[in-house]
């Protein structure tokens, strides 16, 4: 899974690999926003890898974690 590397998202549409595996705090939950409102943010969410995706059909670059698989790699 490089840089330039062409994906399959789960919805069938393709893309492009823009930027290679970099860590990242993803606040997805309820949870997370209630300690951010709160002042506790550092605490709130979780890190993870994430690759940033380039959607051919939108030109939209998007942020995908790398345990959601939401895609697969069709070559590298």
């Amino acid at each position: 899974m490089n840089e330039g590397s062409l994906v399959k998202l789960l919805s069938g549409e393709y893309g492009t690999i823009v930027r290679e595996p970099y860590p990242f705090c993803f606040t997805n939950t309820q949870t997370d926003r209630d300690l951010v409102e709160g002042g506790m943010g550092h605490l709130a969410g979780s890190y993870g890898s994430a690759i940033d995706i380039m959607h051919h059909k939108t030109g939209l670059r998007r942020r995908h974690s790398l345990a959601s698989n939401s895609f697969e790699v069709i070559n590298d």
